[in-house]
């Protein structure tokens, strides 16, 4: 009865039942439980600090404020020395992004041969990490590329600005006025580090946004990039420490004493750190002697065409009360109020469903394209900006049980979201996909107590080079953020009052 179902009906089905909470899937990929495929070179560890490159690569490809999702595949041909990054959206890929990304690409690769020629060989294979550079090699390339990254994802950028700096600002400040200053130490003294320099940051960023016109200068650029780093390595701090959740107590306690939800600590630090965090990647990419080989070879970019499927669901709460029933196998009491909120959330019976952009990416490396790269396999991680949603995760966990060529991408954030079309309407992975949903639909309406319990059926870090601040680097930028807090009104408190 299960087969007979349509996994479009189920994947809405299923965002109803969860209304983007979480449910509960593993968030992240443990690659060491997997057997990596056609990577940049024939060694395990290597080919494993791909994944944040790659990852890292599709979230500056998203310039939109929202609704933009990006998939990155990776094929490389040692014997041509050609490499080719394939490109998949929800939507349509535009000509904008393949040239943003060929002209980082290049400029990565300028980076590259920089730091190739400033090692001049004095780097041996056997040891863990690449000499460290001067300073000032490779900045003003550094600089070039984090200015093009900002102009085109400062959209994106400045949603996350917009949403998170000025409730962190107030946190802070609520904090100090809790602590006497002198008396910060350890967490709270990183996490008071962290702001001060992410804050400064901001505040360069977004006079780009307010003033398109007037071009950031060099010394501007260079202080957006070294408070960005310093603001990440105390962040990273800040965050280490999962398992005592100080982020979510600290938040608690300031939440309770302000009378209001608590801030989203860690939320807010990891959403204004995000760009920034992804542009050191790249850095780290470029310095890496392990990982030059894919930055000498000639590039290709590919995109892949927009998918969709139109269709069409249950038009009345009777048409989802009959669905309901075959789904479940009888009859149950909850069926009729589910099926009349189904039929007034969802509305229109004809819907257009966009392949995401994961699934699409994956179904188009499998099809031959009659090109060369049909004979080049693809590398098994898929790079993403954003974890994939339960409906592509359950979709890409059939695909790898097919006997063929598996992918992964860095996990699931455990959502459902509507519309989803899956990549091909045809064939026995979408009945098998069907089943899947259904399974676990069934489990959630049994965790809900509304089935009884016999009636269901049968998130890496790139260990690259160490590309971060130096100890007087750290110094610098730590002075530079001290001498500006202290002279907004002298206190050191006014610093993080909103700005007009």
């Amino acid at each position: 009865m299960a087969t007979k179902l349509d996994p479009h009906h189920l994947v809405a089905l299923m965002s109803y039942a969860f209304k983007d909470k979480q449910d509960g899937s593993p968030r992240c990929l443990d690659p060491s439980l997997h057997s990596l495929k056609g990577g940049i070179v024939d060694n395990y560890e290597t080919n494993v600090r791909t994944f944040p490159i790659l990852d890292a690569l599709a979230h500056i490809s998203v310039s939109r404020k929202e609704s933009q999702v990006i998939a990155i595949g990776l094929q490389l041909n040692s014997r041509k020395q050609e490499i080719r990054l394939t490109v998949a959206e929800n939507q349509k890929v535009t000509d904008g992004l393949v040239n943003h990304l060929t002209k980082i690409w290049r400029k990565l690769q300028a980076l590259s041969g920089e730091y190739e020629k400033n090692r001049g060989g004095r780097w041996d294979k056997s040891e863990p990490r690449s000499p460290e550079m001067p300073k000032k090699v490779g900045l003003s390339l550094k600089m070039g590329i984090l200015r093009d990254i900002y102009q085109y994802s400062l959209e994106k950028q400045m949603r996350r600005i917009d949403k998170w700096s000025e409730g962190l600002r107030r946190f802070i400040k609520e904090l100090l006025e809790r602590r006497v200053f002198l008396h910060l130490q350890g967490f709270e003294l990183s996490l008071y580090k962290a702001v001060v320099a992410l804050l400064l940051a901001v505040e360069v960023v977004s006079k780009l946004h307010d003033n398109p016109k007037d071009q950031l200068t060099e010394s501007e650029w260079e202080l957006v990039y070294f408070q960005s780093i310093l603001a990440s390595e105390h962040v990273r701090i800040v965050l280490a420490d999962r398992k005592e959740f100080v982020c979510e107590l600290l938040a608690q306690e300031l939440g309770d004493h302000l009378f209001r939800d608590p801030f989203q600590l860690r939320r807010a630090l990891e959403k204004l750190t995000s760009l920034p965090r992804h542009i050191e990647t790249l850095f780290r990419f470029a310095h890496s002697p392990r990982l030059r080989p894919a930055l000498r070879y000639r590039l290709f970019v590919s995109a892949v065409p927009q998918k969709a499927h139109t269709v069409k669901l249950p038009a009345s709460p009777e048409e989802w009360k009959s669905f309901l029933e075959v789904a479940c196998y009888k009859r149950y009491d909850f069926q009729e109020m589910h099926a009349v909120e189904l039929a007034e959330g969802f509305g229109s019976s004809k819907w257009v469903c966009p392949v995401h952009c994961e699934c699409g990416l994956i179904q188009y490396l499998q099809t031959r394209q009659g090109n060369q790269w049909d004979r080049v396999p693809p590398f098994s991680y898929i790079g993403v900006s954003k974890l994939s949603c339960s409906a592509c995760r359950i979709w890409i966990e059939i695909f790898n049980e097919q006997c063929g060529p598996k992918f992964y991408t860095r996990g699931s954030h455990g959502k459902w979201y509507w519309p989803w079309g899956i990549p091909r309407a045809e064939g026995p992975l979408v009945g098998v996909m069907a089943r899947k949903v259904l399974d676990e639909y069934l489990a959630h309406l049994e965790s809900q107590k509304l089935l009884r319990s016999n009636s269901v059926s049968s998130g890496v870090s790139s260990d690259g080079a160490e590309h971060g601040l130096s100890d007087d680097d750290r110094k610098d930028a730590e002075a530079v953020g001290a001498t500006i807090v202290q002279d907004r009104r002298g206190s050191g408190l006014g610093f993080f009052d909103a700005r007009g």
